[in-house]
């Protein structure tokens, strides 16, 4: 059994260009998110892909692993899956490229939900704080009694009618068995991914199982250039402690 831990990693972006090599305290944000995920122990494969030369330099520059996938790819998961159409992993792990406060221990956590996972995508989440509620940034979750998905939105859900202080953050990472990436990226984007952004949603919509796993590792994905400040500050309030 091989388990893939592959990071799609754009330069272009809308809200923020060339985000995915940043500086965060003088190191690329990509970087961060390659040594994050470099510690685990159930990841016998790492690599960057991408279709930028800036990127594929900045990783090579560090000693990084690095693949160019070209086409014109929709999503991250559509340039994962052709990467992997003709290799021999049989899970995958699609890491974000803006989670720089990622860690080997999360990232063993998503592997181990995937594996007990039967024909299901594994994804995680963790308790929302209430000032990121109504974030349309910040994605909700909402699970059933067996830990599988009911619904992801940037709105607030469920909505509180009456007292509610259990929101769950969902955090972007995923983990496929091979067969489930490779049905997610043949079709096609659904009614419900066009109206919130959301792909997962594509995966709902097709009748795809999406096991959710929990973690109270504190992440923050960065959208802005305020993101990367709160990174910033994150950081240096943790190296002081």
């Amino acid at each position: 059994m091989s388990v893939a831990v592959l990071i799609p990693a754009r330069f272009n972006s809308s809200r923020f260009e060339g985000k995915v090599i940043a500086p965060i305290l003088g190191k690329p944000m990509i970087q961060w998110v390659y040594e994050g995920v470099s510690g685990s122990k159930k990841a016998d494969f790492l690599a960057v892909l991408t279709d930028d030369e800036r990127v594929y330099d900045v990783v090579r520059s560090f000693g990084g692993n690095v693949y160019f996938v070209e086409g014109d790819f929709k999503s991250g998961t559509d340039r994962v899956a052709a990467f992997c159409k003709d290799r021999d992993f049989d899970y995958i792990v699609n890491m974000q490229a803006d989670e720089p406060l990622i860690d080997p221990l999360t990232i063993d956590t998503l592997i181990n939900v995937v594996l007990s996972s039967k024909d299901a995508i594994a994804t995680l989440a963790g308790r929302c704080r209430m000032d990121e509620v109504d974030d349309e940034n910040v994605v909700k979750v909402v699970v059933d009694n067996d830990g599988y998905a009911l619904y992801f939105s940037r709105s607030r859900i469920p909505f509180n009618r009456r007292e509610f202080d259990g929101y769950l953050k969902h955090i972007g990472i995923y983990a496929y068995p091979k067969q489930l990436l490779m049905k997610m990226a043949s079709l096609k984007e659904s009614t419900l991914e066009a109206a919130e952004g959301l792909e997962q949603l594509r995966a709902l919509q097709n009748g795809i199982k999406i096991r959710v796993g929990f973690t109270d590792k504190f992440l923050i994905g960065v959208d802005t250039k305020e993101d990367l400040l709160r990174v910033e500050e994150y950081l240096r309030d943790n190296e002081r402690r």
